[in-house]
């Protein structure tokens, strides 16, 4: 019917085209919108893998250990995987001859005759003024792994003041900063830290190709230690036949995305009995720990504008943690009713094409785009406010700052500083690069707390994406100049917010935004909302939702496209952040 119809385009006036296409695409949003409800992906529970060359770290020796001699509890999960390369035409697969000749290589490539010739001369001399040796030498796969590992394991962290001494007693400035994020203890407690990078491996073993560098032989995934006989699972997510747990059915989802991509934001301890966990009645209740796992869900959905469907919720999981086995699970998503069961409610809204992606087509691809959730307590807006109330659920950003000394005229505020940036994004040529874009990137300006001056502090709350979370155990930071001073960088574990936003078309440092900042100021303490106080002042904030974020998985941030919008659309927010409690 969508192919007769479209037949009949040519022959319509330009109107009736136009409402005509409309229609199709809408009806065939909502076709796949009703196929994919059958085939949403269950990639909440989560569990090992290790990404390099390297010994493999204790989360994996834990699920390693005492395993060789039991290879009928073992499952390899042999199904279609997703590659980690950022290229947008990575090696082909069929290649693994070739690919298994290069892991095997040691040295250089040099023909025993061309090593004769080498001796001979004298040592060194083709060095100065020249580069016939060096193209000899040159190894391109493995200047490539080098690099790789150069980004995966970055030099001590700036943040410890850490420095290494040279042998003439100077000190090393070449010194990178990184973000462990499972030591970060606002979002992993300390005795559930081993657990979520247990937790974190599976997931990338479950979805992604083995990297080159790693010999074929990888480690397995023992099912025996990861899920108990007797385990118990609620979820809204739709479960095939064959998905003996939730790691399976991840991996089934790949029959149907074009990609899917899971980040474990925190786990923590869950105090309080809960009524919906009934599992491991007959288990050593000494040995239990009830944890609450945050995660981050993006999919491309498999329609012709290719969505981006980010989802997020928590997972409340009973472990024994002597035995690392998982007893008993039950999921919720954000933005899912109440309950958080209601998957329908929560992706209708993001696999509509949206007008601005499709008015930039071609430009970026399509967003992931930050939750918004209705509050879960009673308060609500007033009848004759205009104001949008909704919670952001707690979440990783980086976080840069610059002191703001220009104030309005240098207008600052309205592009994410240099030091933010990690890498470079390679959008054209043979290695052109794909990349995700995140968006709204949240901007705040607030005076210096104790400051006579006029100086200001810029922050940015930029949302990272799933696929770039998970790829590293340490995120890599920018560097900060040492001239800019009071300029940082750095990332940070928000918790959940309640913030009330109004609309506006312009940017953060228009003149016109004190008047709606005293709108919005008016309206939300004459409904009852207490506003979130720092240093005694209202914290207002500002989403550019015409800012799309780029990263690419192995790299971070590396591009920022800042979107053309009319201001009459008002397509930008005036945030203010509001009491939970």
């Amino acid at each position: 019917t969508i192919l007769e119809s479209s037949f009949h385009l040519s022959t319509m006036t330009s109107n009736t085209k136009s409402q005509h296409f409309f229609a199709l695409v809408m009806l065939h949003s909502y076709l796949l919108l009703l196929v994919g409800s059958f085939h949403i992906p269950v990639a909440s529970s989560f569990t090992i893998i290790k990404r390099s060359s390297s010994p493999p770290p204790l989360s994996v020796a834990l699920l390693s250990k005492g395993q060789k001699d039991r290879s009928d509890t073992i499952t390899r999960l042999f199904a279609k995987k997703q590659s980690r390369s950022t290229l947008l035409n990575p090696p082909n697969d069929d290649d693994n001859d070739n690919v298994d000749k290069k892991r095997n290589r040691v040295g250089t490539t040099v023909t025993e005759e061309k090593k004769q010739q080498v001796e001979e001369e004298v040592y060194g001399t083709k060095f100065f003024g020249g580069s016939a040796v060096k193209e000899e030498l040159f190894d391109e796969f493995l200047e490539e792994q080098a690099d790789k590992l150069l980004s995966l394991y970055s030099p001590k962290s700036k943040a410890t003041k850490a420095t290494t001494a040279k042998t003439d007693g100077e000190e090393d400035s070449s010194l990178v900063q990184s973000y462990s994020r499972f030591s970060d203890e606002e979002a992993f407690e300390p005795s559930c830290r081993n657990f979520a990078q247990v937790l974190q491996a599976a997931i990338n073993q479950a979805l992604y190709l083995p990297p080159l560098e790693q010999n074929q032989e990888t480690l397995s995934l023992a099912l025996n230690q990861l899920y108990s006989p007797l385990f118990e699972w609620k979820t809204p997510f739709s479960r095939a036949n064959d998905s003996k747990n939730p790691l399976d059915e991840l991996t089934n989802s790949l029959n149907f995305f074009k990609r899917v991509d899971v980040a474990i934001i925190s786990v923590k301890k869950k105090t309080g009995k809960d009524s919906n966990d009934e599992s491991g009645s007959n288990d050593n209740v000494n040995n239990m720990e009830r944890m609450q796992i945050r995660w981050e869900i993006s999919v491309i959905w498999p329609n012709i504008w290719e969505s981006r469907v980010l989802l997020s919720g928590t997972s409340d999981v009973t472990v024994d943690t002597e035995r690392m086995m998982i007893m008993s699970q039950t999921d919720r998503v954000d933005g899912g009713g109440k309950d958080g069961q209601d998957m329908i409610q929560a992706i209708a809204s993001q696999i509509q094409p949206r007008f601005w992606d499709l008015y930039h087509i071609g430009m970026t691809p399509s967003a992931e785009i930050m939750p918004r959730m209705n509050p879960d307590s009673d308060k609500k807006g007033g009848v004759f406010s205009n104001y949008r109330l909704f919670e952001i659920p707690p979440r990783l950003v980086l976080q840069p700052t610059i002191v703001d000394n220009g104030g309005r005229d240098a207008r600052e505020a309205e592009a994410i500083p240099n030091h933010a940036f990690t890498c470079a994004i390679k959008t054209s040529g043979p290695k052109a690069q794909r990349y995700t874009t995140t968006s709204p990137v949240e901007v705040s300006i607030r005076r210096l707390s104790g400051d006579q001056s006029s100086s200001s502090i810029i922050t940015w709350n930029i949302p990272l994406t799933p696929e770039f979370v998970s790829y590293y155990d340490e995120l890599p930071l920018g560097d900060v100049p040492e001239e800019d001073d009071g300029a940082t960088n750095k990332y940070c574990y928000q918790p959940k917010r309640l913030v009330a936003t109004l609309p506006f078309g312009g940017f953060a440092q228009d003149k016109g935004i004190s008047d709606v900042r005293k709108k919005l100021y008016e309206q939300i303490t004459r409904d009852g909302l207490k506003p979130k106080l720092l240093d005694g002042a209202p914290q207002f904030f500002f989403l550019n939702n015409d800012t799309k974020a780029c990263f690419t998985a192995d790299g971070g941030l590396g591009m920022v496209v800042y979107e053309w919008r009319p201001q009459f659309a008002q397509c930008n927010e005036v945030g203010i952040e509001l009491e939970l409690e």
